[in-house]
């Protein structure tokens, strides 16, 4: 499948001609960023963020941002369809009110919302929270990463929806 049958498949749309024709002429640039995408949504080593985490976390990002059409697109990418227990809180952006929830969480929803709303107002101690609740380095390091890439793939299907409608 190609680059621009996957972003249309995200997008839930197919693309105008102009747009299509662009995405085709940068198809391996649209191939990296595909790649990273699911590269990080699918890792083979997820550290503390499973998948269905991840995707939920997607889902969350795009709930944040008012992009919930975006949502769909990366619960279909992410192979899950059903959040169940905590993660579906996590998903719906709402309170994590389970027991059975891990004690990292809400560190980990914080650092990720203040980075999806407020990124100007992030700091040192949301990793320091991280920290308090023993998350090693590299899952911090994750857990940037798969923040950073959700927001930036979430707004480039935004952005093309935009320009579809």
């Amino acid at each position: 499948m190609s680059a621009a049958a996957v972003f249309e498949d995200l997008i839930g749309q197919p693309l105008a001609s102009p747009y299509k024709e662009a995405l085709f002429a940068r198809e391996s640039l649209l191939q990296q960023s595909l790649a990273a995408y699911q590269a990080v949504l699918t890792p083979k080593d997820p550290g503390l963020w499973s998948h269905d985490l991840r995707a939920a976390l997607g889902f969350r990002i795009a709930t944040l941002t008012n992009s919930l059409a975006a949502a769909g697109g990366i619960r279909k990418y992410a192979a899950r369809r059903v959040f169940d227990g905590w993660l579906q809180n996590v998903a719906n952006a709402t309170v994590i009110a389970y027991s059975d929830a891990p004690a990292w969480l809400n560190a980990a929803l914080d650092y990720t919302d203040t980075l999806t709303l407020r990124t100007h107002t992030a700091s040192q101690s949301l990793i320091e929270a991280l920290r308090q609740h023993s998350v090693p380095d590299t899952d911090c390091v994750k857990l940037a990463e798969l923040v950073a890439t959700l927001s930036y793939q979430i707004r480039l299907i935004v952005g093309f929806q935009a320009l579809q409608a």
